[in-house]
C-alpha cells in the first residue's frame, strides 16, 4: 500500500535528473549554480534529452515531462554523477503540504466527525429535492461507503475491514475505479452542486456543498499526514470510528514497518501497531502489537485493574480468531499502566509527526 499526497509532485527523489555524461563532457557547471532547461525529447522508459546551456544530454528523470517544457534546475552534484534538481514551484508546494498539515492540527478528529455526521447529512429526508438533482444512486453509495467505515458489530464481522476502509475512503484515488470510492464519490457531486448553483438558487445546495468541500479538505490533509508520515517514520496513521449501543468511540492506528538494515533493504515482514482506543465503557485503551511474518505477541494496557479482569476472559477468543487467521501467538496479556504520563510517553514516538513544521520537506 502506497498512499500518495493529493494533487502534489510525488516523492522528492522524483525532482531530480541524473545526467548520464560525466561532467568533463559537459558545459562548465558549479554545485549550487540554478540554470534554464529545455525538454527537447521525452520517452516512456524515464529517458529525457534536454538542453542544457546550449548542449544537448540525456537525463533520467522519475516525473512526466512534456516536450518543450522550460524548467529551472539546480546543480547538486557533480561527481561521481551529475544530479540537478527541478526548483520551480518547489516554494508553492511546500506551502501547500505546510496548508495541509495546519488543517489537520486545526482539527485532528475532524475525519471522525465527518464520517459521523456524513450519514445523516446525506439521508434522503435531509437532502429534500436535491435528491434528484445529485443522483439517487450516487447519494445512496456515499451513505452505504460511510456506513462501511465505520466499526460496528456488523462489520466486526468482516475480516478485510481495515484494507476496505483505506480504498473505500480515497486514500488510494490513483488506483482503478477511484470514481466508486468516497472521495471519488464527493469529487463528481460536488461538481453536480457547482452546476446546480449556477442555474438555479437553492440554499440547500450551497450548504451541502460547503460541507462537501470541507469532507474532501478533511480527507486530502489525512492524505497528505500518511504521505508524510511514511516518507520520514515509515508508519501510517488511521483515525476509524467505533460505534457503541449508546455512543460512538475512537481508534487511532499507527502502523510502523520494520526499518531497513545496513543495505537499504527494508524487513517488511516486521509490523508494529498500535491502537489508542476511546472505549464507551472501558475508557482509554492501549493494544500494542507486534507482527513478524505470521508470529504475534499483543499487550492491551489500561488505566483500572478492573477493567483488566474485565478484559481477561476474552483473551482466550482473541487469541483463537488469530490463530485462525494463520496467526502463531508469542503473548497475549492485559496489563493495569495507571500512570497516564508514562503511557503518553510511550505513544509519544509514534506522534513525531506534528513536529514535521521545522522539517525541510524539500531539502
Amino acid at each position: 500500500m502506497k498512499i500518495l499526497t493529493p494533487a502534489i509532485t510525488p516523492h522528492k527523489l522524483n525532482h531530480l535528473l541524473q545526467i548520464q555524461k560525466k561532467a568533463e563532457f559537459l558545459p562548465p557547471l558549479s554545485v549550487g549554480e540554478v540554470v534554464e532547461a529545455e525538454v527537447m525529447e521525452t520517452s516512456r522508459y524515464g529517458k529525457t534529452l534536454i538542453s542544457l546551456k546550449n548542449s544537448r544530454v540525456m537525463a533520467d528523470s522519475g516525473l512526466l515531462l512534456k516536450k518543450g517544457e522550460k524548467i529551472a534546475v539546480r546543480v547538486t552534484q557533480l561527481h561521481p554523477g551529475v544530479i540537478l534538481r527541478i526548483v520551480q514551484n518547489e516554494i508553492s508546494q511546500n506551502s501547500r503540504l505546510m496548508d495541509y498539515l495546519r488543517f489537520y492540527r486545526s482539527n485532528p478528529k475532524a475525519l471522525f466527525e465527518f464520517l459521523i455526521k456524513g450519514i445523516d447529512r446525506f439521508s434522503p429526508e435531509n437532502l429534500g429535492e436535491l435528491v434528484a438533482h445529485l443522483g439517487k444512486e450516487d447519494i445512496e453509495n456515499i451513505r452505504n461507503i460511510l456506513k462501511s467505515l465505520i466499526f460496528s458489530r456488523e462489520n466486526l464481522k468482516k475480516p478485510l475491514f481495515f484494507r476496505d476502509y483505506v480504498s473505500k475512503l480515497g486514500y488510494l484515488m490513483e488506483k482503478k475505479n477511484a470514481s466508486q470510492n468516497l472521495k471519488g464519490l464527493l469529487t463528481r457531486m460536488s461538481g453536480r452542486l457547482q452546476l446546480l448553483m449556477e442555474t438555479r438558487n437553492l440554499p440547500a445546495a450551497e450548504k451541502l456543498a460547503g460541507f462537501i468541500r470541507s469532507s474532501l479538505q478533511i480527507i486530502d490533509s489525512h492524505q497528505v499526514i500518511n504521505y508524510l508520515f511514511h516518507e520520514y517514520e515509515g508508519k501510517y496513521m488511521f483515525q476509524v470510528p467505533m460505534l457503541f449501543p449508546k455512543n460512538t468511540g475512537l481508534a487511532e492506528i499507527f502502523v510502523k514497518f520494520g526499518n531497513c538494515d545496513s543495505k537499504g533493504k527494508g524487513r517488511l515482514n516486521e509490523k508494529n501497531v498500535l491502537f489508542l482506543l476511546n472505549m464507551d465503557a472501558l475508557g482509554d485503551i492501549i493494544v500494542e502489537a507486534k507482527i513478524k511474518t505470521k508470529k504475534i505477541g499483543c499487550v492491551l494496557k489500561c488505566k483500572d485493574e478492573n477493567i483488566c479482569d474485565f478484559i481477561r476472559p476474552f483473551l482466550k477468543e482473541l487469541g483463537d480468531r488469530l490463530t485462525a487467521l494463520g496467526y502463531d501467538i508469542d503473548y497475549l496479556t492485559c496489563v493495569t499502566e495507571k500512570d497516564d504520563l508514562k503511557i503518553k510517553a510511550e505513544c509519544r514516538e509514534f506522534q513525531n509527526l506534528f513536529g514535521l513544521e521545522s522539517v525541510d520537506i524539500l531539502a
